[in-house]
């Protein structure tokens, strides 16, 4: 079988086996790409506190490579503007965050009007509106996380202005009437004016990153890069059967000459001799090919068993 498999037609006939199963391959990789194209790890970088005007922007959506960086700005909050926003659970306790308005001091220049921040100062179980903590006053820097921003979500007492369902800037920017950054913060650090921040040589904050006063019942949310490692089975599914396609295209190829080379060992098994007088129905060997043939007489003409005619010769 060797020997058949080496000459012009089945060398020929394994390229192109090659070249599908070459291609099958390929298509499974992608597969395989896209199905872990959905994980997401930490960066790094992102832990460093940057300013938040060289973060993000007002009137400009924060991007994925922009959101859960690490951020820091100075201002004060606006007086009686904290709201609760529900749907939140820290350390599997149900309960809301608390959402303030931030007005930073430094105002991008192409900014129109003044830019404020939603600042989420921590998280409390307590849902009345009434025991809301004052915001602190005077000038402070709020150092915390940029999360990346919610879609307006209906709030199950929606009877109440200051108890939200989401921490949708939109939703937000029309309760405050005031035009917001695209995405809120949460504050890991309070610090008043006059005081050194929280941070390391690196930028990172450190363990003494507190909350300013009045914190009372609050706990600070300490939200961290958002990560994912999960997998789209059905990518991991289509991945598979493209292996399997590559190894069919091989498996028919190397079939199609096992096949082919027993029609030239044993003809017999695939030729029926028909009962009739002359050259019909007689197996005839080729020494110099090495190949079996037979007479046809409706079409009166030679065949080989496993190709085309061979020869209207019957000397042969």
């Amino acid at each position: 079988m060797l020997k058949l498999a080496l000459t012009p037609r089945w060398l020929a006939g394994l390229l192109l086996a090659l070249v599908f199963a070459t291609g099958f391959m390929l298509l499974s990789r992608w597969q395989l790409g896209s199905a872990s194209s959905h994980e997401v790890s930490a960066d790094p970088a992102k832990e460093a506190v940057a300013p938040l005007t060289s973060v993000a922007a007002p009137l400009e959506p924060v991007l994925a490579s922009e959101a859960d960086t690490m951020v820091r700005t100075t201002g004060h909050y606006e007086r009686d503007s904290s709201v609760l926003v529900g749907s939140r659970v820290k350390d599997g306790e149900h309960g809301y965050w608390v959402v303030a308005r931030f007005v930073p001091d430094e105002q991008p220049d192409r900014a129109q009007g003044t830019f404020s921040v939603a600042v989420a100062r921590g998280f409390t179980a307590d849902g009345d509106p009434a025991r809301i903590p004052a915001e602190p006053e005077g000038e402070l820097t709020v150092i915390g996380r940029l999360v990346a921003n919610e879609g307006p979500v209906s709030s199950e007492d929606s009877g109440d202005p200051r108890i939200l369902g989401s921490a949708a800037t939109a939703e937000l920017t029309n309760t405050w009437q005031a035009p917001l950054y695209a995405a809120p913060v949460t504050a890991d650090a309070e610090v008043p004016a006059g005081q050194s921040l929280p941070l390391d040589g690196a930028d990172h904050l450190t363990d003494a990153a507190r909350l300013s006063a009045p914190d009372e019942g609050l706990v600070p949310i300490r939200a961290q890069q958002y990560t994912s490692d999960s997998l789209n089975w059905l990518n991991i599914f289509y991945a598979a059967e493209w292996v399997v396609f590559a190894g069919f295209a091989l498996f028919l190829w190397w079939r199609m000459l096992a096949d082919s080379h027993r029609r030239r060992q044993h003809p017999e098994e695939f030729f029926d001799p028909a009962p009739a007088a002359g050259e019909e129905g007689r197996i005839y060997y080729e020494q110099s090919t090495g190949r079996y043939f037979y007479y046809d007489a409706e079409a009166g003409q030679y065949y080989y068993f496993d190709d085309a005619a061979a020869s209207t010769d019957p000397t042969r």
